[in-house]
């Protein structure tokens, strides 16, 4: 069995190519600031020598991440794009939802384990009712 593939696909587009250059060039003028100035020795990277564009997306490429937790692949909508109804369950399939931060629709501004617990807890509820009803 093989294990899964994930592919983010980082940079895959020009408005992302663009953002990642322009983010860089911002922090360096934020650096640059009086109240920041004194604060910051030196450029550790990608370095004073990384000038152009292309040299600061190839940093961008090389040692770009992500520091937070992808969330928003599986919607819950009842629209051609969504992947689950409001109980969870996936669109075609019986027996199968998704619980998760994937069913949300925004990325929230903290850890997800918290609001992961909440849809999980909820999940438990739907099924337990679910169960509940069928007969």
């Amino acid at each position: 069995m093989l294990a899964p593939a994930m592919q983010a696909h980082y940079l895959s587009t020009a408005d992302d190519r663009r953002a990642a250059v322009a983010a860089i060039r911002y922090a360096r003028r934020l650096a640059e600031t009086p109240p920041m100035r004194d604060y910051v020795a030196e450029e550790y990277r990608p370095g004073p020598a990384v000038e152009t564009d292309a040299d600061i997306l190839e940093f961008a490429k090389n040692f770009g991440a992500t520091i937070f937790h992808p969330s928003g692949t599986c919607k819950m909508g009842s629209d051609a794009l969504s992947v689950v109804d409001r109980r969870l369950r996936v669109h075609g399939l019986e027996g199968l939802r998704v619980v998760d931060c994937s069913i949300m629709p925004n990325l929230v501004s903290g850890n997800t384990n918290g609001p992961v617990v909440m849809i999980a807890e909820k999940a438990a509820d739907m099924i337990l009712d679910d169960m509940a009803h069928s007969g």
